[in-house]
């Protein structure tokens, strides 16, 4: 495969789930495994991914690689999302709806008093 028929297949998969996010196709810099490294960019979010050779070949005409590959897409996509911090911190983060720290704990059960 060449590098735009690679470039169109992974653009088509893309397409289906995300139309706003671009993607650059190079092959990968080390020659022990042959392959292609993806960016994805989108907004100023940005993200790679490299993809084997076997497994562009694969997805041409086995429709569960082609599966494999648009789900290693979306997974790069969804981590350009996410927001790493700190993995020590002493910083509470409060959960929705909490108020100043307190929840609402239910009295009793069921809301029908006692008998």
């Amino acid at each position: 495969m060449t590098l735009n028929e690679i470039q169109s297949l992974l653009t088509n998969l893309m397409r289906g789930i995300d139309r706003k996010t671009t993607l650059t196709v190079e092959p990968t810099r080390t020659t022990d495994r042959p392959g292609v490294t993806v960016h994805l960019s989108r907004d100023r979010h940005a993200g790679a991914l490299e993809l084997s050779e076997s497994d562009l070949l694969g997805s041409q005409s086995d429709l569960i690689k082609r599966n494999q590959v648009r789900t290693a897409l979306k997974r790069a996509r969804d981590r350009m999302w996410e927001q790493t911090g700190y993995i020590f911190s002493t910083k509470f983060e409060p959960t929705k709806g909490d108020w100043m720290g307190f929840t609402r704990r239910p009295q009793g059960g069921g809301g029908r008093g006692r008998r």
